[in-house]
């Protein structure tokens, strides 16, 4: 990382936060949200599903707007500690948007067709749950393939070309089976609970907590609704802050011994650019 850039970029101001694509998401996000809540929603615990959702990819999504910031000018280091950040942001953006048209969809009916809103209730609360849950299940699906610290390194000497690759820190495929075992097992137990309930609930209705629908529809629901609107953000952000501990534990010894292959003049760039990345090694 250049001395320019470091001193130039010292802190992020908001335009170093905003692209082309961020707009995009913002603009595409704000105009369905208004859309969903010009039909006078009294009760809002249904429209915090695609905020959540559409907070992360907006996370996401600045992280990758500037991925610049842990590159550096000879393109030794490659570091994602959160996987591809652009796909992690289109899957999420991709849920928020499902769950925005689901709940414009049963908006719509309780205003237009509240005679038959019995009908389509069940489906909204299956496929709310479902999309809000499997958003958060989605992005780890192939976080070990692309969550690494690797380092490249080609010698521009033609006569003697040489390429140097090797990976300095990733997911262990253990640690990836249980970030990926725990978040399936929330994802299918939090589903397989709603779906009992949400039968249940068709045959006694009053057993349920009722939400007000816009006009006069009544939306019967369980308490897995709320739970599940807080568990699996809060599962996910911890698998997120473990995966990035882990691929940046570890040690000045092993970096050196895995950068023993390397030119000397490489191994100190590529070790400085490290340092930069990881303060840990800074203090050693």
């Amino acid at each position: 990382m250049s001395d320019d850039k470091n001193s130039s970029d010292a802190y992020i101001s908001l335009k170093n936060l905003l692209s082309e694509s961020l707009f995009r998401d913002l603009i595409l996000f704000c105009f369905l949200f208004f859309l969903v809540i010009s039909q006078n929603w009294t009760d809002i615990i249904l429209l915090v599903f695609p905020l959540i959702t559409f907070g992360f990819s907006l996370f996401f999504r600045i992280i990758n707007t500037n991925k610049w910031r842990t590159e550096f000018d000879n393109k030794f280091i490659i570091y994602n500690p959160f996987g591809i950040e652009k796909i992690q942001a289109n899957r999420f953006f991709f849920s928020a948007l499902f769950q925005l048209i689901l709940i414009f969809w049963i908006g719509a009916e309780s205003l237009y067709h509240p005679q038959l809103l019995s009908l389509y209730l069940p489906y909204f609360n299956l496929l709310l749950i479902f999309s809000y849950s499997f958003g958060f299940f989605w992005i780890f699906i192939d976080l070990w393939k692309y969550s690494k610290l690797e380092i490249v390194y080609n010698e521009n000497d033609k006569e003697m070309a040489k390429n140097y690759e090797t990976i300095v820190s990733f997911l262990s495929m253990k640690n990836f089976k249980l970030i990926i075992l725990s978040n399936f097992l929330i994802f299918i137990g939090f589903n397989i609970f709603n779906m009992i309930f949400t039968f249940l609930f068709l045959q006694s209705p009053t057993m349920g907590i009722q939400l007000n629908l816009p006009g006069t529809g009544v939306l019967i629901t369980s308490s897995i609704i709320f739970i599940t609107l807080i568990t699996s953000p809060a599962i996910t952000i911890i698998s997120l802050v473990l995966n990035y501990r882990e691929l940046n534990t570890f040690s000045k010894e092993e970096l050196e011994k895995v950068l023993k292959p390397f030119p000397k003049n490489a191994q100190f760039i590529i070790t400085e650019n490290i340092k930069a990345l990881n303060d840990k090694l800074k203090e050693k």
